[in-house]
């Protein structure tokens, strides 16, 4: 595997892991929030799958997170790096990308929608507005902070974590609870696999919302509601990985 750099236009690089493949086609992951490239390990079991099926595979971590350049983390910057990562495989000659996405990762995935992006996988994802306890999230202070100054330090406890925090503002949490689903899909041109668990971890009715978004998205697009899984997917990823591939193999078959 090889570690790469990749500059946005507003001067971020952004870190990233890639790993050819023998065909054109390269899958792009978005991790979730104030996560990394592995993804709580999730992305990487699925990247060897997705590997084992022949495709090439491209883990970054957003800005402001992992080993990328310092960012306030939002969905608009991570909008703008999904779309400087997507091109960069393009420059590699990969002409056909897969988009799969975790939880905060798909609202960017959803808005930046690349053009050689030809389907995407969506676990976990945040179509409608939600409302979050966050003094159950965020300490005392840090939410001061954002009350006082705007930003606040969120201490990176991902395991092996490259940074000593990420930043966030009060933009950040505005990301999670004034989504439009019109405006969030309104660009998107390809079909979507959307795969939840059966049951939100902290309480949301994120399958519901994915159904009432349902109508909005391009034809052919399918919501999947995996039974013993939560938000995260980690107790039932095997079946999160064969659900992936074999709707991926079924999208670049009809897009050849």
């Amino acid at each position: 595997m090889a570690e790469v750099q990749i500059t946005t236009p507003r001067g971020v690089t952004l870190a990233g892991t890639f790993e050819p493949g023998p065909a054109t086609s390269a899958v792009l992951f978005a991790h979730g929030f104030l996560s990394d490239r592995h993804s709580s390990g999730r992305f990487d079991v699925l990247a060897a799958a997705y590997r084992e099926a022949g495709h090439a595979t491209l883990q970054i971590d957003f800005s402001g997170c992992g080993a990328s350049g310092d960012d306030v983390v939002t969905a608009a910057g991570e909008v703008e790096d999904l779309r400087s990562a997507s091109a960069w495989l393009a420059e590699q000659g990969f002409e056909q990308q897969i988009l799969h996405a975790h939880s905060f990762g798909t609202l960017a995935a959803l808005r930046s929608s690349p053009r050689d992006v030809v389907t995407m996988v969506l676990t976990g994802p945040l179509l409608g507005p939600m409302s979050y306890p966050w003094e159950d999230i965020f300490s005392a202070d840090q939410l001061d902070d954002l009350e006082t100054h705007g930003y606040a330090r969120i201490p990176d406890d991902n395991e092996g974590a490259a940074r000593e925090y990420a930043v966030i503002s009060k933009q950040t949490l505005a990301d999670y609870s004034l989504i439009d689903p019109a405006e969030l899909v309104g660009a998107v041109e390809v079909p979507v696999l959307l795969v939840h668990g059966e049951s939100d971890d902290d309480g949301t009715d994120l399958v519901e919302l994915s159904r009432e978004a349902l109508p909005l998205l391009p034809a052919g697009t399918r919501l999947e509601v995996v039974d013993g899984a939560g938000h995260g997917m980690k107790a039932r990823l095997d079946v999160v990985t064969d659900l992936a591939l074999s709707w991926v193999e079924e999208q670049l078959t009809r897009a050849a």
